[in-house]
């Protein structure tokens, strides 16, 4: 009878071990699948950032054209406001104004001693005040 058991026993052992082989298969060929997957859907993602890093990019690089151009434009607006200044003798008294204005005056100051329309001097006591509670200085708009 130990004849028979003993070689039963080993045949069991091989079953369980081909059982417990086949199943091992499959949990790797599952987690192989999950790990295809995985892969894919990390380089649909990664594509997904090149693009946005690649169009982020692009914005900026226009965006960075745009203000290199905005800047050049302002340079030459200050240029030419400059040369107007120092061309136009009849912008003198609205200098004037402006300082007078930054010391306090009033518009009825500005039409006495300025010898502007009221409108003038009502319009620069406005655009004074404004700049001034944005936080502008008077070198900023003169």
């Amino acid at each position: 009878m130990l004849d028979l058991l003993l070689p039963l026993l080993l045949l069991l052992l091989a079953i369980a071990a081909v059982l417990i082989a086949v199943y091992s298969l499959k949990q790797v060929s599952k987690l192989r699948k999950q790990l295809d997957e995985s892969k894919q859907e990390t380089q649909a993602l990664v594509k997904m950032l090149r693009n946005e890093t690649h169009a982020m990019g692009s914005g900026s690089i226009g965006v960075g054209q745009r203000l290199s151009e905005v800047e050049k434009k302002l340079n030459q607006t200050v240029e030419r406001q400059s040369e107007l200044e120092q061309k136009d003798p009849g912008s003198l008294p609205y200098t004037y104004a402006i300082r007078l204005v930054e010391m306090g005056a009033s518009s009825e100051d500005l039409v006495e001693n300025c010898s502007l329309a009221r409108v003038e001097a009502d319009l620069i006591s406005l655009v004074h005040s404004e700049m001034k509670r944005k936080g502008f200085r008077q070198t900023d708009y003169v």
